[in-house]
């Protein structure tokens, strides 16, 4: 028994005690035993990641004695990939996945130390018991210190397709957001075991929400990225199970964070909260169930394994737990306010919430529709593009009017007076930018509505922090700039919204122009030979050959031409890597040439002996503004969390003097 399964179950015994210890001081009301929880938490932590030290330090010495080494490196894989090995399989992604839930837990008392509360106690007790569930499948079910009966003399080498800098990166930010929502879940949880009326479980968990939210949103892009630039088919999203596995509790996760303020605000929406917690809680056990199960066959997903009956068990409790509670305490869940008019921002949140909720439930059941079929009629059977594009290009352009006109509605009710004040100007830029844009030859209807809703969203903004900029102005005899900075530093949380609101415009624009517009072809040239596709002119000249210890490299050299005048070179590859004793694979590996207009993209369908090579060629127009409204959102929630941050130093620093001057009177 290896050193690292050890400790494992040293951990293992460690959660049991928290979770004894969290549901014996509740019952009995004993802070030493509550004390004695928050302690073990740390106690896992500090387990686990010496656990997870022990697998890496594995990877890096090449120990080829374990099973779970020698299936995903090799002697020849660089020190980055290397890694990355520790969460490529099963097996160790389960382990990293537990080793963030250590985190976050610990990182959950560390915040609070200085602040008691009744609901931490379960929150702590609850957030125990999902750790302990997946320390069972790691250690019962899938172990990563597994030892082989011979050491071998090499491994078998990370798949080829994860040997990509994204993939460093894609699933650590994708475990980030699905675990991140496990503290909103354990609150939600809290509030209702203890009946807890007030809204403060929103407070203590929409900074917790955000965090995962943005870390899911970069985990699918940066899932996105890797698919464009790797798998070499020159799209970015192909509706595969796992993909929507993610996108899943991102959906719900979206409709939870705005829907809270309308709790918050005016005491509404109270189950749909506590349900969107448990839905988004429960849908990244889904995913994890997707990929891990078997069930369905994606390129993302890991082998079939015996783990999808252990989730199925745990999502069917969760689903228990959580509607016998809702059902118990439907009295603390009434409503306070109600919806006073169509036209107002707590409708816009239900709506919103809606349509959220249609979009899920209709993506689950075209991801789970092959598992469905093959229950059934004994043959998978898959629900293309087209059915989830039905579906989700209606509600898209519906949720994304629904952003653009949200800061135009108050609480309560929006009067008819100030809607026509604040909307006229947004909307008739708007139209006069569709017009132009159906002048200019844009005549796709789907594209000129979110074209022109998302300079919409632009034209709302703007006018709203003008307005509030010119009151201040008349008000403080400030000049514009100075009250226009005066107002995005009163109000950045607002302003910072607005900023991920745009972020978001900028994706549906890349939608638009990658989609509708983008252009491609395939075409087998010989050296010297030429073709065109859009502005562009792309000459074959040669191809080349290099080899290094991990594999060896096909380049072929093409002139970029525009208007018969060089602008660059572009050399796509095909790699055979050699490394490892598993079978030897082949991989293609693009080239593009980028801007914020479009991106020139190609890669080598196949090659001849006579040098003669088969080319794709795409033009995908607005690729860019897909990766910057990514980063767009991310700045916004850095805002709002820096801002937080901020607000809660503060308050500490009050309530540390507040107790200072107490001591001394």
């Amino acid at each position: 028994m290896s050193l690292g399964y050890i400790i494992l179950l040293i951990a293992f015994m460690v959660t049991a005690f928290s979770i004894w210890a969290g549901v014996s001081g509740i019952k009995l009301k004993k802070k030493s035993l509550i004390q004695a929880a928050k302690l073990t938490v740390y106690g896992q932590f500090y387990l686990i990641t010496l656990s997870i030290i022990l697998l890496t330090y594995a990877f890096l010495v090449r120990d080829f004695s374990f099973r779970y080494v020698a299936e995903y490196s090799d002697r020849t894989l660089p020190f980055l990939y290397t890694i990355s090995s520790v969460w490529a399989g099963q097996a160790g992604s389960l382990l990293f996945w537990t080793w963030l839930l250590t985190i976050f837990g610990a990182l959950f008392i560390f915040v609070n130390r200085n602040r008691e509360h009744d609901l931490h106690p379960y929150v702590i007790t609850i957030h125990s018991s999902i750790t302990i569930f997946f320390m069972s499948l790691v250690i019962f079910s899938t172990n990563p210190f597994e030892k082989l009966s011979r050491v071998l003399p090499d491994g078998f080498g990370l798949n080829p397709l994860l040997q990509n800098i994204g993939m460093i990166f894609h699933p650590p930010t994708l475990f980030l957001g699905f675990v991140g929502f496990t503290i909103p879940f354990a609150f939600a949880l809290a509030t209702l075991m203890k009946g807890e009326k007030s809204n403060e479980w929103l407070d203590q968990s929409r900074n917790w929400s955000l965090f995962a939210w943005i870390m899911l949103t970069i985990g699918n892009l940066l899932g996105a990225q890797w698919a464009y630039v790797e798998l070499g088919w020159g799209g970015y999203w192909a509706w595969d199970p796992v993909e929507n596995a993610s996108l899943l509790p991102w959906l719900t996760g979206t409709a939870f964070i705005h829907s809270i303020m309308a709790q918050k605000t005016r005491g509404m929406l109270k189950t749909w909260n506590i349900s969107l917690a448990v839905a988004t809680f429960l849908l990244t056990i889904m995913g994890t169930f997707i990929t891990r199960s078997g069930i369905i066959s994606s390129v993302h997903a890991f082998g079939k394994s015996n783990m999808g009956t252990f989730f199925l068990i745990f999502m069917g409790i969760i689903i228990t737990v959580s509607i016998g509670l809702i059902i118990w305490r439907k009295s603390i869940l009434k409503s306070e306010g109600k919806i006073d008019a169509f036209i107002s921002r707590e409708f816009s949140f239900l709506f919103n919430n809606m349509i959220f909720v249609v979009l899920t439930i209709t993506i689950l059941w075209g991801t789970l529709y092959p598992a469905i079929t093959e229950l059934f009629i004994g043959k998978q059977i898959t629900l293309g593009e087209n059915f989830f594009n039905k579906i989700s290009v209606p509600f898209g352009i519906v949720l994304f009017l629904l952003i653009a006109v949200c800061p135009l509605l108050i609480w309560h009710k929006t009067k008819n007076d100030t809607i026509k004040k604040r909307a006229i100007f947004s909307f008739s830029t708007m139209i006069l930018f569709m017009i132009i844009l159906f002048i200019a030859g844009i005549k796709h209807l789907n594209s000129l509505i979110i074209l022109g809703t998302a300079f919409l969203t632009l034209a709302v903004i703007l006018s709203e922090l003008f307005v509030s900029a010119g009151k201040r102005k008349a008000s403080s005899n400030e000049n514009i700039f100075k009250a226009t900075g005066k107002i995005l530093r009163l109000n950045p949380r607002k302003y910072a919204a607005y900023l991920i609101h745009l972020g978001v415009a900028m994706i549906f624009i890349a939608i638009v122009g990658t989609t509708v517009y983008k252009q491609e072809k395939q075409i087998t040239l010989k050296k010297g030979e030429s073709t065109t596709i859009g502005k562009y002119t792309l000459v074959y000249k040669s191809m080349s050959e290099e080899s290094d210890e991990r594999k060896d490299v096909l380049y072929a050299h093409l002139d970029v031409l525009k208007s018969d005048k060089k602008i660059g070179e572009l050399t796509p590859q095909k790699h055979l890597y050699k490394g490892g004793i598993g079978e030897k694979q082949v991989t293609s590996e693009v080239d593009f040439k980028s801007n914020l207009v479009e991106d020139l993209y190609i890669s080598i369908a196949s090659y001849q002996n006579d040098e003669s090579a088969t080319f794709v060629i795409m033009l995908n127009p607005l690729q860019n503004w897909m990766w910057i409204g990514g980063a767009v959102m991310t700045l916004g929630i850095i805002i709002i969390l820096a801002n937080a941050f901020k607000k809660q130093k503060q308050k500490n620093k009050k309530t540390s003097g507040q107790k200072s001057v107490k001591k001394k009177s």
